[in-house]
Formats: structure tokens, sequence, C-alpha cells
């Protein structure tokens, strides 16, 4: 949710709102990472259901975050810099351990290309058009 809702934002001028003053750090995953993970799941069988965490593993800065959708954008964003928003977490990512033994797991897209790749499809498909309320 958050590209999207960023990119949105920040291609639109309009604020965003960022928790923690970005100093948050969250587990970004590339669809195609995602994707992968449920394809190998198709061909494992324990004889037995499994909850298996899928996700990159490796939290990332919010600030960050938000500096490489400025960048892809090629505008500054407009930042509501708030506290920590009530029941919320400093860290949080994707224990991705047994996604590794289990189905061969293996996340390979960097943030860094993640936001290239989604940046790109948000525009190509003019994505604001299907703009989510928030």
């Amino acid at each position: 949710m958050a590209p999207w809702i960023f990119t949105d934002k920040i291609s639109n001028h309009e604020t965003i709102r960022v928790f923690n003053h970005g100093n948050s750090r969250r587990d970004f995953t590339f669809v195609g990472d995602i994707v992968q993970g449920v394809v190998n799941s198709l061909f494992v069988n324990t004889g037995q259901p499994e909850l298996v965490n899928l996700g990159n593993g490796r939290p990332v800065l919010l600030a960050d975050f938000v500096r490489l959708v400025e960048s892809q954008v090629g505008t500054d964003a407009i930042i509501d810099s708030v506290g920590m928003q009530k029941g919320d977490v400093p860290v949080t990512y994707a224990d991705i351990t047994k996604a590794r033994r289990l189905l061969a797991y293996n996340p390979t897209t960097p943030i860094e290309e993640g936001i290239v790749r989604f940046v790109s499809w948000f525009r190509e498909y003019n994505a604001t058009q299907f703009r989510m309320n928030g």
C-alpha cells in the first residue's frame, strides 16, 4: 500500500503523512518476489497445512523509502512529519526463514530497483486514476 499511496500523492503534489518522523523501518517487497514465493508453494507438499511468511526480510528506513519514491517521481514530497502512531511499532519485517527452507524462497529485487519498476508501471498505466481514499 505505501508504494502506491506515496507515489500517487507525491505525483499529485499532495501531502503525505510520515509517522515516527520517518524513523520507522518497514519490510517492502516487490510483487514479483511474492509471486515467485506463491508459485514455489504450489510444488511443495508437506502433508499438512503450513503457514509461511513471504516478504523481503530486510527492513528499510521509512525516510529512505520516501527519498527513493521522490527521486523516481521527480519531485519532492510534501511531508507532514508526525510522531509514532498509537499502537504502531518502530520496526516490522517478515521472518522468511521458513519460506527459504520450505519453498526455496529468495527475494531478489532490491528496494531501489523495485521502486524504479513500480513508479514506471504506475505511470504507464496512469494508476492515479484508480486512487485510493485515505
